[in-house]
């Protein structure tokens, strides 16, 4: 998703349509909520075939809850949205990101096979561990930094699941398995319905 500077209105990454009415955008970030992302999911799945179809990654944060803890909600908040930052230079023109909740995010991968969808994916791990996010605290403190921050991303190709929900469902597991791995930051699971291809 990206912004029209011209007129700030919303449009879609994929096609650059103007967003409106059930596609709306994370106040936070700035992503596609979770139900619009569905939506517009949904249909990019439709259009894929070939070869080259597409991933979609599962990408939750480590250990965030302590951010939220040491230096309060707003301080949270705008690590979300270096994150998302992250996203949207880490993937490709006509990539679909959303956020799922909390510290979780969803990106489809279109046009792209394993090795493509393995290169976003540590792309976006390299680029969240490099983030150095100046935060503002509960007191007001505005010099105070975030960094150290790591991801779990888990990794479902659209062959193996070729229906959106099986398709969260199984790089859901495939993240379940990075975080089994040690959360490392460029950790990354390949999951399928036939089980986990590591």
């Amino acid at each position: 998703m990206k912004q029209d500077g011209k007129h700030s209105s919303a449009r879609c990454w994929m096609c650059g349509t103007p967003v409106e009415g059930r596609w709306a955008l994370d106040d936070r970030t700035g992503l596609l909520t979770w139900r619009s992302w569905q939506d517009a999911a949904t249909q990019a799945l439709a259009r894929m075939s070939g070869p080259r179809q597409g991933a979609l990654l599962f990408i939750d944060l480590n250990r965030f809850k302590v951010i939220n803890d040491r230096y309060g909600h707003l301080a949270g908040d705008m690590v979300l949205a270096a994150v998302a930052d992250v996203l949207r230079s880490a993937t490709r023109h006509g990539d679909l990101i959303g956020r799922y909740g909390g510290d979780e995010f969803v990106v489809l991968l279109t046009r792209c096979d394993v090795t493509d969808a393995r290169e976003v994916a540590q792309r976006i791990a390299k680029g969240i561990r490099a983030l150095v996010v100046a935060v503002t605290t509960v007191n007001g403190v505005a010099a105070a930094h975030v960094a150290g921050l790591s991801a779990s991303i888990g990794m479902a190709l659209t062959d193996a699941a070729p229906a959106l929900g099986e398709l969260v469902l199984a790089a859901d597991a495939a993240l379940l398995a990075s975080k089994e791995d040690g959360r490392q930051a460029e950790a990354c699971a390949v999951g399928s319905r036939r089980g986990d291809d590591r």
